[in-house]
């Protein structure tokens, strides 16, 4: 039909026309980073999982008890900042954070299997805590550290800094004041 009516509705854009003209804009995902505090986690839930099971084979159960309760303890903030981290550095949306976060997570109960299961020597037990305890110890000083030091603004901020540092280490302090070896 040649009214204006009609040539004025042929102008318009329709719903569909205009979805089409919505692009997608691609967040940038880190893989190098996330890599590394996912794996390095895994490791660290893995020598975690041994610890608990070296207790629950060698020691009381109310050692290995308290030993379970000051792990949680430590992973609560730890887990915490590599959520952080993976959310807000890695690039990655809540729930993948939380599901990769998760999976790692689970390393700790093949980590206590392994020691149930395989009766490891000491020594064995050993190499395996202190390669974990390495591979913290590497994401600690050249990721977390360096990306904490940009955050912080003030004093308040160094100070939420450091009492998270002390959170997640003194659990593990504590439990070493009444150090005893097992078996």
């Amino acid at each position: 039909c040649p009214c204006e009516v009609c040539e004025e509705d042929a102008l318009t854009p329709k719903p569909e026309a205009e979805a089409q003209l919505v692009t997608k804009t691609k967040t940038f995902i880190n893989y190098r980073l996330g890599a590394s505090i996912l794996i390095g986690d895994a490791l660290h839930n893995f020598a975690d999982g041994l610890f608990i099971g070296a207790a629950l084979l060698t020691c009381s159960w109310g050692t290995a008890m308290s030993i379970m309760m000051v792990t949680l303890f430590h992973e609560i903030a730890q887990e915490l900042a590599d959520f952080i981290i993976l959310t807000r550095y890695v690039g990655l949306s809540v729930g993948r954070a939380c599901l990769l976060n998760f999976l790692s997570g689970l390393s700790v109960c093949l980590g206590g299997i392994t020691v149930l299961a395989g009766n490891p020597t000491d020594e064995a037990i050993g190499i395996l805590l202190a390669m974990a305890g390495g591979v913290y110890v590497n994401i600690a000083a050249s990721e977390t550290i360096p990306r904490l030091e940009s955050f912080v603004k003030d004093r308040g901020d160094r100070v939420l800094t450091l009492v998270s540092f002390i959170v997640g280490t003194v659990p593990i302090g504590l439990v070493l004041l009444n150090h005893k070896h097992c078996g």
